[in-house]
């Protein structure tokens, strides 16, 4: 049996329907940028797991997280 990426172990719900290597794809963006310094919320996960499933696109994704950007750090 495949050990679970500790993404996917983190937020099962968020990534039941993924295959092994699509948890992995997830698994290892989220923990390339978090050695970046990046904290990720429940929010980002849960539109990296949609992007890998298809459920969004790319340019959703990008507009979700632009909006969460905004939302954290309003333009003064």
């Amino acid at each position: 049996m495949t050990q679970e990426p500790a993404w996917a172990a983190r937020y099962p719900d968020l990534f039941a329907g993924l295959s092994d290597q699509q948890k992995w794809n997830v698994h290892n963006n989220i923990a390339n940028h978090v050695m970046e310094g990046w904290k990720p919320v429940r929010d980002d996960i849960a539109d990296l797991t949609a992007l890998e499933r298809g459920d969004i696109d790319g340019d959703e994704y990008v507009r979700r997280a632009d909006a969460r950007i905004d939302a954290r750090f309003p333009q003064q």
